[in-house]
């Protein structure tokens, strides 16, 4: 198991990118998912040791870039996110971090029908079930069936 910095989360994360030989933005939804996935299981950010300081979180829903601007990104969109949480020791609300890779759809009425939702995995014993969730899901297998209008993995402050 490695370890990283926060400040480090997303080189880290293109560093295993990379050696698997992915393109950040040629990424299929199964490649970038299994890769936050065991990004998530094989790296520990250091000095995020608290409970609920290094989570994952799957969400998707269509939003309006009105109301939620995205560079390059107008009207409407169907987000498909796995975002990695992270809160350093000592850290508060101003403090959580965020790596989020985004997979961007045109909102097709198949994947209206899916709503807005999401789910926590808050613990490495929490990966397996939350894995097999996340993948077996009927929101991945829909998606999966899309065209990806566009990725984004992106580092911010969420605070």
């Amino acid at each position: 198991m490695s370890t990283f910095g926060p400040v480090n989360t997303l080189q880290a994360f293109r560093a295993l990118l990379e050696e698997r030989r992915l393109n950040e933005n040629a990424l299929s939804l199964r490649d970038g998912f299994e890769a936050m996935l065991d990004f998530y299981r094989d790296a520990r950010a250091s000095g995020c040791a608290a409970p609920d300081a290094d989570m994952l979180l799957f969400q998707w829903g269509t939003y309006d870039r009105r109301l939620l601007p995205r560079a390059g990104e107008t009207g409407e969109a169907f987000d498909f996110d796995l975002t990695r949480q992270l809160i350093p020791e000592g850290g508060e609300d101003d403090d959580i971090w965020q790596l989020s890779l985004t997979f961007v759809f045109e909102p097709t009425g198949q994947l209206r029908a899916l709503g807005r939702g999401n789910r926590w995995c808050h613990s490495l014993q929490e990966l397996p079930e939350f894995r097999e969730y996340v993948l077996g899901s009927p929101h991945f297998t829909v998606c999966s069936r899309h065209r990806i209008r566009r990725t984004f993995l992106e580092y911010q402050c969420a605070g």
